[in-house]
C-alpha cells in the first residue's frame, strides 16, 4: 500500500516576505493606476484624434512653453533620452505637427516648435483628454480628495532635494 507523504511547507529565502510590506503594495497600486490611465487616454486620443499620447504630450508641452522649445527641455519634462526626443521630434515633423528651429547663439542647442496643424490637433485631443480625465480620473475622486492627490503628486515630483510648500 502506498503511503502519501505529508506536504512540506515551502520555505522563502531571506527577505522575501518584505513583499507583502503594505509600502510596496501602495507603491504598486500607484503605478498601475497611472498604467490604467495612460493605456485609457492613449487609445481614447488615438481612436478619437489620430495620435499616440507621446505626441500629445509632447505637442502640450511645446505649447506651454509658448510654442517652441529647446529639445533638451522636451526630454527633460516627458522623461525620455535625447535620442528619443529627436526620434519623437522627427515623427512630429513628418505628420507636419512640430518643426526643428536652430538657436542663433548656439549651434548645439535645437528648438522644436509647434506648427497650425500641431495645434489644431492639440485642441482637438484636449477636448478627448478633458472628456476622459473628468471620467477616469477627476469624476472618480471627492473635490477634498482630489485636492490632497494633486498636492501629494506635486510633492513627489517635485522630488526630496526641492523645498515642500504646503
Amino acid at each position: 500500500m502506498d503511503t502519501v507523504e505529508p506536504a512540506r511547507a515551502v520555505e522563502s529565502p531571506p527577505g522575501v516576505e518584505l513583499a507583502v510590506d503594505d509600502r510596496i503594495t501602495d507603491f504598486g497600486l500607484l503605478l498601475e493606476a497611472v498604467s490604467r490611465l495612460g493605456q485609457i487616454i492613449d487609445r481614447s486620443i488615438r481612436q478619437s484624434v489620430g495620435i499616440s499620447q507621446a505626441f500629445f504630450e509632447a505637442l502640450l508641452r511645446i505649447e506651454r512653453s509658448g510654442g517652441s522649445m529647446t529639445m533638451g527641455c522636451l526630454a527633460g519634462q516627458i522623461l525620455i533620452t535625447t535620442g528619443g526626443v529627436t526620434r519623437l521630434v522627427d515623427r512630429l515633423a513628418d505628420h507636419g505637427y512640430a518643426e526643428r528651429r536652430p538657436c542663433e547663439s548656439d549651434r548645439r542647442v535645437q528648438y522644436v516648435a509647434i506648427t497650425e496643424n500641431g495645434r489644431e490637433v492639440l485642441a482637438r485631443a484636449l477636448e478627448v483628454h478633458l472628456r476622459d480625465l473628468q471620467r477616469e480620473y477627476i469624476g472618480r475622486m471627492t473635490p477634498d480628495e482630489l485636492e490632497v492627490v494633486s498636492r501629494v503628486m506635486d510633492r513627489l515630483r517635485r522630488g526630496a532635494d526641492e523645498p515642500v510648500h504646503s
